[in-house]
């Protein structure tokens, strides 16, 4: 099961942890915690018009949930928590039906997310996947610790 979950290119994004570390003077932040895995993340946002202009995340959790946050850290200039939610929709429903190297995403830069299409099978893993995500829309929506 660990090496089909944690396949080089989940690795590798996790490895790249695009956008981690803490944001000075960020308009917002807020900590989600996953009590099932252990799984914690902490969410800066800076935004302008509605639309995130700064992110970032410290992400103290699985390869899983790292690799997601990184992946969200390398595509999240200009979204907003609509654009967002539609993407977190995609991502879930391609984890629970098992067909995400079918979705078609809003936009071709979240074609990124297809790598995690081997934890579809593992239905206990889809949260650690969601964590960053779920953690982004809920900040960006004022949602406080």
């Amino acid at each position: 099961m660990i090496d089909q979950l944690y396949q080089k290119a989940i690795l590798k994004h996790a490895a790249n942890a695009c956008a981690h570390g803490s944001l000075e003077a960020a308009d917002h932040n807020l900590t989600v915690h996953n009590p099932l895995c252990g799984d914690r993340i902490t969410i800066y946002i800076n935004t302008d018009n509605d639309r995130l202009s700064k992110f970032s995340h410290e992400t103290k959790a699985c390869v899983l949930c790292q690799a997601s946050a990184s992946i969200l850290g390398e595509n999240y200039v200009g979204e907003n928590s609509k654009s967002l939610n539609q993407v977190t929709e995609l991502l879930k429903g391609g984890l629970m039906d098992e067909s995400l190297q079918d979705t078609v995403w809003p936009d071709e830069k979240w074609a990124a997310l297809k790598i995690f299409q081997p934890v579809a099978t593992h239905k206990n893993r889809h949260s650690c996947v969601m964590l960053p995500f779920e953690s982004l829309i809920k900040t960006l929506n004022g949602d406080q610790e």
